[in-house]
Parts: structure tokens; sequence; C-alpha cells
């Protein structure tokens, strides 16, 4: 069996931390997958850019850095959401 690769470590009063976010609308959620059709996606108001301001503020306060899981429709439509996460120093992986 291959090793797994190693995963960046962050350190936060000297204990190791991993952490994810996932940047996902909340229309985009599978428990809406009856109600809301992905096609309308569009017609919904995005609260992401406030929520991952909160997020970033945050992580910057107490010096963490994590790996945003970035939803692809958010990505094509909300560049500059991804462009705030890699400025503030932050990894991003992608969905589709």
């Amino acid at each position: 069996m291959e090793a797994l690769p190693e995963l960046p470590q962050h350190k936060l009063d000297g204990r190791t931390h991993v952490l994810t976010v996932s940047v996902e609308d909340y229309f985009h959620v599978a428990a809406f997958r009856d109600a809301v059709c992905r096609k309308h996606f569009d017609r919904f108001e995005s609260r992401l850019e406030r929520n991952v301001d909160a997020t970033l503020e945050m992580l910057q306060s107490c010096g963490a850095t994590a790996t945003f899981f970035v939803l692809g429709w958010v990505a094509e439509r909300q560049p500059g959401i991804v462009r705030k996460i890699i400025a503030a120093g932050h990894e991003i992986a992608a969905s589709p």
C-alpha cells in the first residue's frame, strides 16, 4: 500500500491542527435537491462573500490557516472569493 502524502500541518498554541472549510452557498446543499434545481442557482442571493470574509478574519486573528474546498460553481461565478482566500495564505481545493 502506498503511503499517504504528508499533510501540511499548522501549529497553534504548540498543538497541530488541520482545518478544512467547505465553500458553498446555502442553496447548494443536498437537502434542498428536491426543492432547488441546479439550473436556478443564479436566481438566489449569495451569502458567501460576507461569510468567507468573517471566516478569514477569524482565522487570521488566531494565526491559523486552512484548506478551503471551493465548489466549482462558486469558483466560476465568484473568482474574487478564491483570490481572497489565496491572498490570505490559505490552500484551495475544488470540487465540481
